[in-house]
């Protein structure tokens, strides 16, 4: 490697450090200000942060798999529910402790991920209306099964390893790797981001558009099932829900993906996501440390988020915009120059 490009690489990782680092300052300026403490004070803020961090990562992965693509994904939420009260109930009536509860949670979404990808590319229903469809299929099978109940965990001790920070922290190193792997090294990859570009071009190429889009919704299914089984640990039980209420899983983490899609022009998908979480969730921790109101903290949070698409929207006019303000500036200079 040259050295413009490592001192490429080396201001994309700068970059990308930024925006959490920055955000994180911010809150912590503002924290003392009005608190008097810190964004984070002990080792239950850290807990917390952890345990968040890792649901809303996977997530929002689960959700760069398919959006990219062109492929909106609305069942998400209902493949979580289903891969975690399954896989949860089956695991603990087995004895299994914390990492087969997660396993057989992962077994189930991969399940559930890769039948939404088969009726997919069988019926070319258009995404959307086919993940709300099956978001309706999966609700029903969740909320028939197990009495209704959905998966109680609270106290469960043999549960308490998907509590431990630092069991946490190589689940999120471990899904950073592979995901990585999958989708910047790996034949799939490549493919991947073919299709991304143009998917008749990518057909007609050689690449079987068809078995990635299948593997695509295949890894988010297992993706939200490590989310959910970790979210379910925090909050103590998962109940089932109708009505495609588990749409929020997926509308309530979009800002994390497109701000991770911006931030990975400095980096990468993945880090760009990772970056995009760890940036969100430290602003939400701060906002919570301010004692606002949920509907306050919501408010800043989607507020944000418009300003974000407004930006991304318009994001070539800015371009254009600054361009011509340098071809302005260059002509003033010249005539200044011509003038003595």
């Amino acid at each position: 490697m040259n050295k413009s490009a490592l001192r490429l690489n080396m201001k994309n990782a700068i970059c990308s450090f930024c925006v959490p680092a920055g955000i994180y300052l911010i809150m912590e300026i503002i924290s003392r200000v009005v608190t008097g403490a810190g964004v984070i004070n002990n080792m239950a803020d850290m807990k917390n942060l952890a345990r968040t961090f890792a649901s809303l990562f996977c997530i929002a992965l689960a959700l760069s798999c398919n959006l990219p693509a062109g492929r909106m994904d609305f069942s998400l939420g209902s493949q979580m529910i289903l891969a975690v009260i399954f896989g949860g109930n089956i695991a603990l009536s087995l004895g299994m402790g914390g990492i087969g509860t997660l396993v057989l949670s992962i077994i189930f979404g991969l399940v559930a991920g890769f039948l939404v990808g088969v009726a997919f590319v069988k019926t070319r229903i258009i995404p959307m209306i086919l993940g709300m469809g099956m978001a309706l299929i999966y609700e029903c099978i969740s909320f028939s099964a197990f009495d209704s109940k959905g998966l109680q965990t609270f106290g469960n001790s043999k549960l308490s390893v998907l509590s431990n920070v630092t069991f946490i922290s190589i689940v999120v190193l471990l899904v950073t790797l592979v995901m990585g792997y999958l989708f910047l090294m790996s034949p799939f990859g490549y493919n991947r981001k073919a299709i991304q570009g143009n998917q008749r071009i990518a057909m007609n190429s050689g690449i079987n558009i068809f078995s990635n889009c299948v593997i695509c919704y295949t890894l988010a299914g297992g993706l939200v099932a490590i989310a959910g089984i970790f979210d379910t640990v925090f909050k103590g039980n998962l109940a089932p829900v109708l009505g495609m209420d588990s749409r929020a899983t997926v509308m309530g983490n979009m800002f994390a993906v497109m701000l991770g899609m911006t931030l990975a022009r400095f980096s990468n998908s993945v880090v760009g996501i990772l970056m995009a979480v760890l940036s969100i969730k430290i602003l939400t921790l701060g906002l919570s440390k301010l004692a606002l109101d949920n509907s306050i903290q919501t408010i800043i949070i989607y507020f944000l988020f418009l300003v974000l698409m407004i930006y991304r929207m318009n994001e070539s006019e800015i371009k254009a915009w600054k361009k011509k303000k340098l071809r302005i500036a260059e002509a003033k200079r010249i005539r200044a120059e011509m003038a003595e």
